[in-house]
């Protein structure tokens, strides 16, 4: 409703140095006003991630779409008619999908339909994916592979090193094996203590837990505790 509501635009329009030329001036109008009224700082549902592209991706959209279908002017020569939102939707949403599959846009969702946790979606695993706009999902074959998909910008701040970058990975490995051997006969320890360890022993007090549950995965699986494990007697 918003959109039908916009003023029409004057063929005659003015066009300044950084739009097209006067043949593309009316698309190219027409998808300024778009994205002013799209705007967006934040993150948007899946179906919306066509607020999130800028002027000259709508603007090429709206151009493809108008050259491609019969637009009625209605006997009005002076202004610029432009396909109606229904019609624009399906190309937006394809050419949103074009810029996630170029790492230009971030997708976020839970695996799967157990999930409870967003996790970014690589670009390497988009093209396998089918998308479902309106579920805000991802299917791949006759699963939900992806669910609450949500879209953002990029950062504009450069991404931090990870913890894996800025620890040797043998670092963590010797640090974990130290831990187990100090736990060899005894009890197995809690996450908590484990954790700690680490901590003190690469003088990392905020280590990610992550980074140690994984270092405990892959260099002391013997010290997990299984599921239920509350007791203090010694592994044989």
């Amino acid at each position: 409703m918003r959109i039908a509501l916009l003023p029409p635009i004057s063929r005659g329009a003015l066009v300044s140095e950084e739009r097209p030329a006067r043949a593309l001036a009316g698309p190219w109008l027409h998808a300024e006003r778009l994205v002013e009224l799209w705007k967006t700082d934040g993150v948007v549902a899946l179906a919306e991630a066509f607020r999130l592209l800028d002027v000259e991706a709508v603007a090429g959209v709206i151009l493809r779409t108008a050259v491609a279908g019969d637009y009625d002017n209605k006997g009005d020569l002076r202004h610029w008619h432009f396909p109606p939102f229904t019609d624009l939707l399906p190309p937006l949403r394809e050419a949103a999908w074009q810029e996630a599959l170029a790492g230009k846009l971030v997708l976020e969702a839970i695996k799967g339909v157990r999930g409870k946790r967003h996790r970014t979606i690589l670009p390497a695993e988009l093209p396998r994916l089918i998308p479902d706009w309106e579920l805000a999902r991802f299917t791949l074959g006759d699963r939900d592979e992806f669910t609450a998909v949500r879209v953002r910008r990029p950062s504009a701040e450069p991404v931090k090193a990870t913890w894996r970058e800025q620890i040797p990975e043998k670092a963590l490995e010797n640090a974990m094996k130290d831990i187990a051997r100090a736990y060899e006969g005894k009890a197995r320890p809690l996450e908590k203590d484990i954790v700690k360890e680490m901590r003190n022993r690469l003088r990392r007090p905020d280590l990610p837990r992550d980074v140690i549950r994984g270092a405990l995965k892959n260099y002391a699986p013997q010290l997990k505790r299984g599921r239920g494990e509350h007791g203090n007697k010694s592994r044989s």
